[in-house]
């Protein structure tokens, strides 16, 4: 008998994971070993379920499915995890990656290629939604175009850029943990990170770099 597939559901809408959870009970060799209705239930839930996929919504209350996979790939780097998401941002993406994501895979996938996406990454095959990745390739094409043109700019990530303009508008990190959903030590990794990627030391350093390199749009 084949080994059989153990999946973890995290999704903010009980529906969503109802209908999930359906549809995976129609293979005969996958098993729903728990459900999660945020970031912080999976984290709570996933040591005793030890699944061999997690399915993550992105965006949930709290903690957002991508620094949740993050957590759980640090902490559990064998565990798959595939971000099952409405949004088709070419800037999630890079985000999932970077966090460690397998795959992402937009909602309206039909159910045959679910489970053949589940089974590939299980086989160490990465997938990203065709949808995505067509937006993706054009987004690096163009980007790669700019920058035959431009003086090179520091690098940042979406979630680098956010935490950015906060530091330009004077918050703390305890404010910028709550605006962004995440806790201030994740806060503080971001800050080091972004203060390396600009050459800086500290904050008053990196606001100014920002202003000066034109990497956030001042608040009016």
């Amino acid at each position: 008998m084949a080994e059989r597939i153990r999946v973890m559901v995290v999704d903010d809408h009980a529906i969503v994971r109802e209908g999930i959870k359906a549809l995976l009970d129609l293979q005969e060799d996958v098993d729903v070993v728990a459900e999660a209705r945020s970031s912080m239930d999976c984290l709570e839930k996933i040591e005793a379920a030890l699944p061999d996929v997690v399915l993550m919504d992105l965006k949930m209350p709290g903690i957002d499915g991508i620094e949740a996979t993050r957590l759980v790939k640090e902490k559990w780097p064998q565990t798959k995890v595939i971000l099952l998401t409405n949004y088709d941002d070419e800037e999630y993406v890079m985000e999932s990656i970077r966090a460690g994501a397998d795959g992402y895979v937009l909602k309206d996938v039909k159910k045959g290629d679910l489970f053949k996406i589940i089974r590939g990454v299980l086989r160490d095959r990465a997938f990203i939604d065709p949808t995505v990745t067509h937006k993706l390739f054009h987004s690096i094409k163009q980007s790669s175009t700019s920058k035959e043109t431009q003086v090179a700019r520091p690098v940042l990530s979406q979630r680098e850029l956010e935490i950015l303009t906060h530091i330009v508008d004077g918050r703390s990190n305890k404010d910028i943990a709550h605006a962004v959903h995440l806790s201030p030590d994740t806060v503080k990794t971001h800050l080091r990170n972004i203060y390396q990627k600009l050459g800086v030391n500290n904050r008053s350093q990196a606001a100014r770099a920002a202003i000066q390199g034109k990497l956030v749009h001042l608040s009016r």
